[in-house]
């Protein structure tokens, strides 16, 4: 399906490559520390391109990237919608410790169809956090967040030297009163501040977090490129024309900004990261075979495509299967800047450098808390546990290729551990074996189901998760 060759480990003289950019950048030296762009997707899907198989969407220049870069197939956003991920990545840990779960209200859908009484939800990451853009200062760099934020305050105010969102351009959808798209014009700022703030000129490395509101909702794109999709065959599930058009125009801004860091001979000291911030929108796509899609917990909602492309210091073609996550950028930043962890902020993310470097490495179990409700919406009900959430209350851990998910109203109200043969509140599947998790194996395999409820247990206690166990009055018995 994803069309590039695969390697395991690198070629001595990439290793040898990396060794010597990692000793320059250790020496905080600003010519060599790299520069770096983060290209973040808004609600695309793991099979919404052109190298991850789809035949419908057209991405050539993200293919192209691609499959010359680093391919991730297993990298994953911090949550089934776009707040809370983005939360996590920018202040680089899980949404337990930064209060953010879900977008709006934590109580979303009706309340006489709602178990629990969920936690509530801040939409804002306090001051107090420290942003991916605050650390990087200590190594000089000066930094943009171009687009959707999402996250309460301002940029500005959480490390970011440049700022700019739709808002500020007069903007409430994608397209501007004189015809001009959301997605160019982010584009068109993010070129303009890497041209201001070349290092060549100014000495100082850039970064960039270029975040587009494509292809969320409302679903709109240049009329054009809607008209070259309408007569085109649909390829399974991808066949929605005006979302294929918007896809077309976020491969072209990728494109774009590649072509401006060739043009200005930075493309072999920037390394360009590209990611989503949640699964696709059921309505518009799907991720077969992945179950599910935004707002679900299940593979659909939470694994997104990746990509990392630093022409001349990675080894070219290569395809990563070891599970990442979003919060997992931001020790790899200091990484890259040559900066020591923190010694009095936690990240809950490790460095994918040495994954970027060939080689391998112990990947920690990942973690995911929703202590929420999600309302259904008209596309993949038939993935959900029913047919009017999306999600209710879970806690998910992955660990290698074993997933459980713990869902809270049937874990609280139905028994708990004492009653789990027969309350159905854990899921446990095989990935490598059943990726679109139809196999619920928690009743065949109780040894593997309780080791995972261990480990995630443990870790909803070492964090301090706040775990719904309420009874909501108004819940229809």
């Amino acid at each position: 399906m994803i069309h590039y060759w695969k390697t395991t480990m690198a070629s001595i003289k990439h290793v040898v490559l990396f060794a010597l950019i990692l000793s320059t950048v250790g020496c905080k030296s600003t010519d060599k520390i790299p520069n770096i762009v983060f290209i973040f997707a808004d609600d695309l899907g793991w099979t919404d391109l052109g190298y991850m198989g789809s035949t419908y969407y057209e991405t050539p220049s993200i293919d192209a990237l691609a499959n010359d870069g680093i391919i991730f197939t297993n990298a994953y956003a911090n949550a089934a919608n776009c707040a809370p991920t983005r939360a996590s990545l920018l202040s680089g840990q899980y949404s337990p410790r930064h209060g953010v779960f879900t977008v709006g209200k934590s109580d979303r859908g009706e309340s006489k169809y709602r178990r629990l009484i969920p936690t509530q939800n801040s939409k804002t990451i306090a001051l107090d956090k420290v942003t991916i853009a605050e650390a990087l200062k200590k190594a000089g760099y000066v930094s943009a967040a171009i687009g959707k934020w999402n996250v309460g305050n301002k940029p500005k105010e959480q490390g970011f030297d440049f700022e700019i969102d739709r808002w500020d351009m007069g903007i409430n959808d994608h397209f501007k009163e004189n015809g001009d798209y959301l997605t160019d014009l982010f584009t068109q700022e993010a070129i303009k501040f890497i041209e201001e703030n070349n290092p060549h000129n100014t000495g100082k490395p850039f970064f960039v977090y270029l975040a587009h509101h494509a292809v969320h909702t409302p679903i709109q794109a240049k009329e054009a490129y809607i008209e070259e999709f309408k007569n085109k065959a649909p390829s399974d599930c991808h066949m929605h024309p005006v979302y294929a058009a918007m896809i077309k125009s976020v491969d072209e801004s990728v494109g774009q900004v590649a072509e401006c860091l060739e043009r200005l001979n930075l493309s072999d000291n920037t390394i360009l990261i590209f990611f989503s911030d949640n699964g696709g929108h059921g309505t518009f796509t799907c991720q077969q075979p992945l179950r599910g899609g935004k707002g679900m917990y299940y593979e659909g909602g939470t694994r997104v495509p990746m990509f990392i492309s630093w022409p001349k210091m990675i080894e070219k073609g290569r395809q990563v299967d070891e599970p990442v996550i979003g919060t997992d950028f931001y020790p790899t930043f200091l990484d890259l800047a040559g900066l020591d962890l923190p010694d009095d902020y936690i990240l809950d993310g490790q460095s994918i450098l040495p994954l970027i470097n060939g080689r391998e490495t112990q990947r920690e179990p990942l973690f995911w808390h929703f202590p929420a409700y999600l309302q259904s919406y008209a596309g993949l009900k038939d993935h959900s546990r029913d047919t009017i959430f999306r999600t209710r209350p879970v806690s998910v851990i992955r660990d290698g290729d074993w997933k459980l998910m713990l869902f809270h109203e049937e874990w609280s109200l139905d028994g708990g551990r004492e009653a789990i043969s027969t309350n159905n509140s854990i899921e446990l599947y095989n990935l490598n074996e059943d990726e679109g998790e139809k196999t619920n194996l928690a009743h065949s395999l109780p040894d593997k189901r309780d080791e995972l409820l261990d480990k995630l247990i443990h870790w909803q206690q070492d964090i301090g998760a706040p775990i719904p166990d309420k009874k909501n009055p108004d819940y229809l018995n």
